[in-house]
């Protein structure tokens, strides 16, 4: 049993027999239902192989992940500077807040029905990307400047510290961390919320419209495929969003002892 704990010290090697554990789950499950609605590990395989191999799988993937990009970009720097005028201004931050907690509430698909109304179908994954990031970083950046210390603020106003090194050295160490937390949900957030913006409203070479396809044509083994690459580079995106804002809280943290 001590020699079993041992070998389960290493988190490679407890990721290693989770990966395991599901897969014979899967293989299992796929003895048991209808070819025709399940598909099993090597016919995923085999049809995400198929998938690589044309010219139209490289190209959706492209699509949608750089639309979901482009989504969070908009929706993260319009976070950003709202965040900084309603934290200013009393009257921006009590009119932004009502939209604030529209966008927190309402379902995702009944946006997009609505959004479909006003726009081309080609642009509704940055939308709806922007739409479920900009509140998770307004509200993260929002709680972040409310616990600001005021009196180290006023210090330094005092003092006539330059701007650039109050944000540098005052703002930014206790800002930061509720920014990071917040952006690396959003990553996820906004790249499921995108695709599935897509499935409704099918714009052409994204994934959205190869999922659609696939379950309207039957292609059960596409369908897994197409799952298994978006559930692929969700986990990509997390693991370079947090090696990369790991990276930005060491850097920035190493200049804060600098002299200002």
């Amino acid at each position: 049993m001590s020699r079993f704990r041992s070998l389960l010290g290493t988190k490679a090697a407890r990721g290693t027999l989770a990966a395991i554990f599901w897969l014979a789950a899967w293989q299992a499950v796929s003895f048991c239902a209808p070819k025709i609605l399940f598909a099993s590990p090597r016919r995923t395989v085999a049809a995400l192989a198929r998938l690589a191999g044309q010219g139209g799988f490289w190209l959706s993937v492209a699509h949608t992940l750089g639309k979901s990009a482009l989504g969070f970009l908009l929706a993260f720097v319009s976070a950003v500077l709202l965040a900084a005028v309603a934290h200013r201004f009393l009257v921006a931050k009590t009119l932004l807040e009502p939209a604030v907690q529209l966008m927190k509430s309402l379902p995702v698909a009944c946006f997009v029905v609505v959004a479909l109304i006003w726009m081309p179908s080609a642009w509704i994954s940055v939308l709806v990307a922007g739409f479920v990031v900009f509140p998770v970083t307004y509200i993260n950046l929002q709680d972040g400047l409310s616990r600001l210390d005021r009196q180290l603020d006023e210090m330094a106003q005092v003092f006539r510290v330059p701007f650039a090194a109050r944000l540098r050295y005052l703002y930014l160490p206790q800002v930061l961390p509720g920014v990071l937390s917040g952006c690396r949900v959003s990553v996820g957030m906004c790249w499921k919320a995108g695709i599935a913006g897509e499935i409704i409203g099918l714009p052409l070479h994204s994934i959205g419209e190869q999922l659609y396809l696939s379950k309207f044509y039957m292609a059960v083994d596409e369908l897994f495929a197409w799952s298994l690459v978006i559930i692929a580079i969700s986990l990509v995106l997390e693991k370079l969003i947090a090696r990369a804002l790991r990276y930005l809280r060491r850097k920035m943290e190493g200049g804060y002892g600098d002299p200002v």
